[in-house]
């Protein structure tokens, strides 16, 4: 009796919880979680206000906000507009699904979808506002959301009516995020295309149409999207392929009109649909350049083709390297290498295992690694043969089939298909931008530059403004005494720089005036070569004749104190240090703020790097860069579970170990000031915080059980003596164990085997 009374008190008492989580707080406000949120909204409007109780705008927002649902719930209840609230600590998926990007926020949905919302710490007023607009856009949205979504030649979709329209004919969709600037530059683009199409398309039974997918995130996975903004197309309800183009009119109008012979000729028909490659690089694609840029290149091309050579080795000879009435060239070495021809017939290289060494141990590689069955790879193909002829005599292109020579590219640290990496004597640099001819073309052009001939210290600046760090070699062309040495210092300088791909930030100054205006506080006797970054100039102090220890000063300079992240230099910032410390900023905040809280990493950087001076050469190297967190918010949040609300952040990342840090030795954010960062790394090189995987929980279970086997492995078998030992004592042990519980058996009147029938018998 006591059992059935205490079960139905139990499940009462469930009951009332279960009633209580959606029921209104004080006939107002609906609580709401992950279990009945979909179940609520799913009719009505509903006002649902995001939150964390952890968040102090949030704190701030609510009496302000009840203040507001208190003025409008009466009325509105009435007309089916209900109120809600929901707490994204403890339902951090649903927020996420519904779109929260920062605290607190507040949603309208529509018959559980959403239509309109605002972030942060509002007014009451603002809050009023809001509401009455939602209110009144819900209204309009009722009588009209149906026909605006036919009344376009870009179809709205979303998950209640993709089936239905897209299992019959030829859609192709574009998959977008509001929040995304690649997606808002190529809108204009888009609806260009297809309004001019769409009429001529319709009569084939081609149709456009875009999906949402911050409102419609299970669709767009299911849709196959990996990335914003992606165009599918769909042939009577099923995924064909990918439309992989420069998201311009052009080439998308291009693609879009020879969609008809496609159909008629069978081809989209028997295509079999194309797997889904995870390395497609969508997360680094520009699909927006400015055209104001491309003419404003295109026009410096022009100018530079048609510009006289001024340089100034090539105008003056050295009377030191006249003999026998004839006259050599300055700078013959490296303008030998110059003048050499790279891919004289302007054709891709297949490369092997057995030739690979061999044919890229001399000269610029741009090489693609592939596999035949990537689809990404299938489209590239042709792009990389334009490319090929498009760069002959300047660099090598080749390729190398992944599936053929797998041990080749798992030791280029290939992950995925296509991957793009340019070689020069043993130096990489992976290639992360838009597999288009265009943007090839541009990365070779930026890869392959040539140093800047400074006539004035005008160069100087304006090379400051594209770099973070601008090398200077300084020279006096009118020494004739010092010219042998000052031009052969200068051909190892070119050429090592080049190598690096650093070419475009090394500027020559040909004259001792224009190198005392350079580095006025220069005592050194020219040549001399410095880098310029940070306010500070940090001179060069080997030997000019020295490929090493101008290799190596390069690579160690090549940073300033605080680099912006980017595409170009994210592989080499995590993987060339033991510590790399990112600073997430929101550079939407403005000038102001971005450069307050650089100046905050800055000083931690500083102070860090005078603290390390002292201290062995073995102390693990720490980097400090800054990120702007609307580039790469997702990279960021995916990655490091870092999210804008949490903005400006701190991340201390160890590449190396696939591990990172977010919390300092109190298990609080690390602080965005200068002596919480500065603390915060000297305790995380030091293992006193507490570090995050990168990895997924199986990978670590592995790794965890391989280390485990390893240590035991070292352990017991580090020499074959210790293993005889190890065998040796193992054995002995065993026949102790025995041979005392013989005796302990026989004492008791039971054989060692009738313990067993005795459990049996049991």
């Amino acid at each position: 009796m006591f059992l059935k009374r205490l079960f139905l008190s139990a499940l009462l008492l469930g009951l009332g919880q279960a009633i209580a989580q959606a029921a209104p707080v004080g006939g107002k406000t609906h609580i709401l979680n992950k279990s009945n949120f979909e179940s609520t909204t799913k009719e009505g409007t509903w006002l649902v206000k995001h939150f964390s109780p952890y968040c102090p705008h949030c704190r701030t927002f609510q009496p302000k906000w009840e203040n507001a649902v208190s003025l409008r719930a009466q009325q509105l209840g009435e007309q089916g507009v209900y109120f809600g609230e929901l707490d994204c600590s403890e339902n951090t998926n649903t927020c996420r699904d519904n779109g929260v990007t920062g605290w607190p926020s507040v949603i309208a949905f529509q018959n559980g979808k959403r239509f309109a919302f605002i972030e942060g710490d509002k007014s009451e007023q603002e809050a009023l506002d809001f509401i009455d607009k939602a209110v009144a856009d819900s209204k309009d949205k009722k009588t009209a959301v149906q026909k605006s979504k036919y009344s376009e030649n870009s179809v709205v979709l979303d998950a209640s009516n993709f089936t239905q329209n897209a299992q019959t004919g030829v859609w192709l969709v574009k998959h977008y995020s509001p929040y995304c600037p690649h997606c808002n530059r190529m809108k204009p683009e888009w609806t260009k295309m297809a309004d001019d199409l769409a009429p001529e398309l319709a009569a084939s039974g081609i149709l456009f149409g875009e999906v949402n997918c911050l409102e419609n995130r299970k669709l767009c996975e299911e849709n196959h999207v990996d990335g914003y903004p992606t165009i599918n197309l769909f042939v009577n309800g099923k995924f064909v392929e990918e439309m992989v183009v420069k998201y311009r009119y052009d080439p998308m109008k291009e693609y879009a009109a020879k969609l008809p012979k496609r159909l008629e000729s069978g081809e989209l028909q028997d295509k079999t649909p194309e797997p889904v490659v995870a390395n497609d690089n969508r997360d680094w694609d520009d699909v927006g350049n400015d055209l104001e840029k491309q003419q404003a290149k295109q026009q410096q091309q022009e100018a530079e083709k048609n510009a006289p050579n001024t340089d100034p080795l090539a105008e003056k000879p050295d009377p030191d390297t006249i003999a026998d009435g004839a006259k050599t060239e300055l700078g013959s070495a490296d303008k030998a290498d110059d003048a050499l021809v790279y891919n004289a017939e302007g054709v891709v290289v297949e490369l092997t295992k057995e030739n690979f060494a061999e044919k890229t141990s001399k000269g610029p590689w741009f090489i693609k690694f592939y596999a035949e069955w990537c689809p990404h790879c299938q489209h590239l193909a042709p792009v990389w043969e334009k490319l090929a002829d498009s760069v002959k005599g300047r660099i090598n292109i080749g390729s190398v089939n992944c599936e053929k020579t797998g041990s080749l590219c798992t030791s280029h640290g290939v992950q995925g298909y296509p991957t793009l990496k340019m070689l020069w004597e043993g130096e990489t640099n992976d290639y992360k931008g838009s597999r288009d001819l265009e943007n090839l073309l541009d990365y070779v052009d930026r890869m392959l530059a040539h140093p800047i001939d400074a006539q004035s210290v005008d160069d100087l600046h304006r090379a400051q403004k594209d770099h973070d760090v601008v090398f200077v070699f300084a020279y006096d062309a009118a020494d004739t005494a010092g010219a042998r040495k000052a031009h052969a210092a200068l051909d190892y300088v070119k050429a090592n720089a080049k190598k690096l791909f650093l070419s475009r930030q090394l500027l020559i100054a040909s004259t001792a005036e224009l190198g005392r205006q350079i580095l006025p506080d220069n005592s050194k006797a020219l040549p001399v070569l410095a880098a310029l970054k940070d306010g500070n100039v940090a001179q060069f102090g080997g030997h000019l004749s020295s490929d090493d220890d101008l290799r190596e000063w390069f690579y160690a300079e090549r940073f300033s104190i605080l680099p912006e992240l980017s595409r170009e230099n994210s592989d080499a910032l995590f993987y060339d240090s033991d510590y790399l410390v990112l600073a997430v900023l929101d550079t939407s905040q403005g000038d102001a703020y971005v450069n307050e809280y650089r100046d905050i990493v800055r000083s931690a950087a500083v102070s860090h790097q005078r603290s390390t001076d002292s201290k062995a050469a073995s102390s693990p190297t720490v980097r400090f860069a800054w990120v702007d967190g609307n580039k790469w918010d997702g990279y960021i949040e995916r990655v490091f579970r870092v999210r804008r609300a949490n903005w400006p952040a701190i991340i201390i990342a160890q590449p190396n170990d696939d591990s990172y840090y977010v919390a300092d030795a109190r298990g609080q954010p690390i602080e965005p000031s200068k002596m919480g960062i500065f603390m915060a790394v000297r305790d995380a090189v030091a293992g006193k915080l507490r570090s995050h995987s990168n990895k997924s929980i199986i990978i670590q279970a592995v790794h965890g059980v391989v280390s485990a086997v390893n240590a035991v492995w070292a352990v017991l078998f580090a020499t074959t003596m210790r293993a005889i030992l190890s065998l040796l004592a193992v054995v002995a042990l065993v026949y102790l164990a025995f041979a005392r519980r013989g005796r302990s058996a026989r004492r008791r009147g039971l054989s060692v085997t009738g313990t067993e029938t005795l459990v049996k018998a049991d």
